[in-house]
């Protein structure tokens, strides 16, 4: 006579208890990483450079449409008081990265309301679907958080 005895070292019913919980903590791991890579792009000093003018407004402490703000001789270009900087957060209540709503026009570039000095150019920060860095780490950050916790979860 042929005995025979299985013993499962695995749960399916605990991981379909936590594949929720798991996909939604693994889009806000991605949705932090989208936020570094943006906060990296502009501290990389987007292309094109900052003009000449630009430099010397800021140096005299004066911004945008001319308000006044604090002088400074970083060339870094949506740099220049870190408002939007400072802005880009991911939030994991709404699973969006949001920012200042003047991001998306320097993002696309716009024209320049003082017209004596040319149009604002694009200085491309956002976008995260052809940029190998993102695919790259975003990937590699979400295979090894999902595969970790799934195991955790497969387990008895």
């Amino acid at each position: 006579m042929f005995k025979s005895k299985f013993k499962t070292t695995f749960s399916f019913a605990k991981l379909n208890r936590s594949v929720n919980k798991i996909v939604r903590e693994s889009v806000d791991e991605l949705g932090q990483v989208g936020e570094n890579i943006m906060k990296q792009r502009i501290d990389n000093k987007l292309q094109p450079p900052l003009t000449k003018f630009t430099l010397m407004q800021r140096r005299k402490g004066i911004g945008w449409m001319g308000k006044k703000v604090a002088a400074t001789t970083d060339d870094t270009p949506l740099k220049q008081t870190g408002s939007l900087y400072n802005s880009l957060k991911y939030i994991k209540k709404d699973q969006t990265i949001k920012m200042n709503a003047y991001g998306k026009l320097h993002n696309d570039g716009f024209p320049n309301p003082n017209r004596n000095l040319g149009d604002i150019p694009a200085r491309e920060f956002m976008g995260l679907e052809d940029d190998n860095t993102f695919k790259t780490t975003g990937f590699a950050v979400a295979t090894k958080s999902i595969l970790r916790k799934l195991n955790k979860a497969f387990k008895k």
